[in-house]
């Protein structure tokens, strides 16, 4: 009997010891530690492993660098190159048989476009010899009645909405948009303010929405219409520019792109980092495909790979960033003060593989 009380106190006393000597914290403390752990996990949980954009870089590379035909065969046999015209699903109006739901907009007065704040006004010259006074801002938003193919164009808020057999009773429209600086006489693009159809409403919808799906979509149409109205060829454009971007796994791409070639804050404008395909650094080639296979570097390689009809067989050939602003900002930290840009660089493919 007593060896059976011994082991039971002995049973009890690491718990006893261990509730007696753990810290105690205050409720502010805890939640703190609370927001942190959530946001490492979430960082966490939308970071694609460095290798893996590589590998994604490297397969839109070659997307770009092919033929139409080739290109389709990359793709699964499947239709790559883009068969509408979106520039007029962008402009037609309301009574339009094409009118996909998108109205041009302007800027509030006294607002003015993103770009601005990442300092493209100063910059763009420099990065592109191309005057900035010639940058023209055009504003897209889905947000009147359209049709695709004749069906109604309108995306429910309800729950029950996207359940099978259930009716559409809460209706609005998308509320995407795409807002780009468009400078057709330098052949530039520079992304602003974009969010498209699926994005707004936050899950796949089971009815139609419009054909302008993506940034590339939507990017392309309205470097069409910049070109056409700066009596420029559509087939002119050099650079992409993709200002203060805030995409998290972009930013934590470029962070590790940037570490691997030795930086441990990151580059101002004026000694911005340069990864090329061409470089004779490791690193460095490893990370101009890991930043083309960002967010922020698929949409910009795809609007090339998907329009080889118009614009030519182009590819991306280098991909500059920095960050505009406060210098010797830390990789790691508090991310409010960073306005990443990253600027592609375009060539022609000379022997297109086919």
């Amino acid at each position: 009997m007593m060896l059976i009380l011994v082991a039971l106190l002995v049973g009890f006393l690491p718990l006893t010891w261990s509730r007696a000597v753990a810290p105690t914290l205050s409720i502010d403390a805890l939640a703190q530690i609370d927001g942190n752990v959530t946001e490492n996990l979430h960082q966490l949980a939308k970071r694609v492993p460095y290798a893996e954009s590589i590998t994604k870089g490297r397969r839109l590379d070659c997307l770009m660098s092919a033929t139409i035909a080739r290109a389709r065969q990359l793709n699964g046999n499947r239709q790559l190159e883009s068969e509408i015209e979106e520039w007029e699903i962008l402009i037609s109006d309301a009574e339009d048989d094409e009118g996909e739901g998108w109205r041009e907009l302007q800027l509030a007065k006294g607002e003015t476009p993103k770009y601005y704040s990442s300092g493209m006004p100063a910059n763009l010259n420099t990065l592109t010899g191309t005057n900035f006074e010639k940058t023209h801002y055009y504003y897209h938003a889905n947000v009147r009645d359209g049709r695709v193919n004749g069906q109604q164009v309108l995306v429910s808020t309800s729950e029950t909405a996207l359940k099978p057999d259930s009716v559409l009773t809460i209706k609005q429209l998308t509320r995407a948009e795409f807002a780009n600086g468009m400078n057709g006489e330098g052949g530039v693009i520079i992304a602003d303010k974009n969010k498209s159809p699926r994005a707004a409403i936050g899950q796949v919808p089971p009815f139609p929405i419009s054909r302008i799906k993506q940034w590339s979509d939507a990017a392309f149409g309205q470097w069409e219409l910049a070109a056409n109205a700066a009596d420029a060829p559509v087939d002119g454009l050099r650079f992409i520019i993709r200002s203060w971007i805030t995409n998290e796994e972009t930013q934590n791409q470029i962070i590790e792109a940037l570490r691997r070639v030795g930086h441990s804050t990151f580059p101002g404008f004026a000694n911005r980092q340069t990864f090329s395909r061409s470089s004779q650094n490791q690193n460095e080639v490893d990370g101009f495909y890991a930043l083309l296979g960002t967010p922020n570097g698929a949409g910009s390689a795809f609007l090339l790979a998907t329009h080889k009809g118009k614009l030519g067989i182009k590819r991306i050939t280098s991909a500059q960033v920095w960050n505009h602003g406060l210098s010797n900002v830390p990789l790691t930290g508090w991310r409010d003060p960073w306005k990443l840009n990253m600027m592609f660089t375009i060539e022609n493919v000379a022997n297109p593989a086919d």
